[in-house]
């Protein structure tokens, strides 16, 4: 097995938890698998025991690309966010979430995102408040820091 380098030159902090459980930071391990499918040029992935197709990011028509999960990712933690927050505030929590963006090439990224969160008519007297709650949970999903470990295992295959 080869392992690189971490991408940032950052290491992981250890967080110690005390008896009570309170700490600055705590963490859950989280793990999914990316796969080859049995046919085709294609990945699955396994997530929870739920399987997904994964698109090749260059010709996406038939699954979902890269981007598209990552959006869906961020849209749904939007969707989930709003939720909590109108069921708190007594609130109807009927939410919808849609999302634009574009993408730039050489090299691919994402660029101009717009989500629109739409509530119902009585949500929209605490939209300031939901806002605030957007941007706090948007940046409780950031990656706090970004370290990124690779290794590389050779298989039987």
């Amino acid at each position: 097995m080869s392992t690189l380098e971490p991408i940032k030159d950052r290491p992981l902090r250890s967080v110690q938890t005390t008896d009570n459980h309170e700490s600055d930071v705590a963490r859950a391990s989280h793990a999914l698998f990316i796969i080859p499918t049995r046919w085709g040029d294609g990945f699955t992935a396994s997530i929870h025991g739920h399987m997904l197709e994964l698109a090749d990011p260059t010709d996406h028509r038939l699954a979902p690309s890269p981007d598209d999960l990552l959006i869906a990712s961020i849209a749904s933690d939007l969707a989930w966010s709003a939720r909590r927050f109108l069921r708190a505030h007594a609130l109807p929590d009927d939410v919808s979430v849609s999302a634009r963006w574009q993408t730039t090439e050489g090299p691919p990224s994402l660029a101009d995102i717009t989500l629109t969160v739409t509530v119902s008519a009585r949500a929209t007297a605490v939209s300031g408040a939901l806002a605030a709650a957007f941007a706090n949970s948007l940046a409780a999903r950031s990656v706090a820091e970004p370290v990124v470990h690779i290794s590389l295992e050779g298989g039987n295959r």
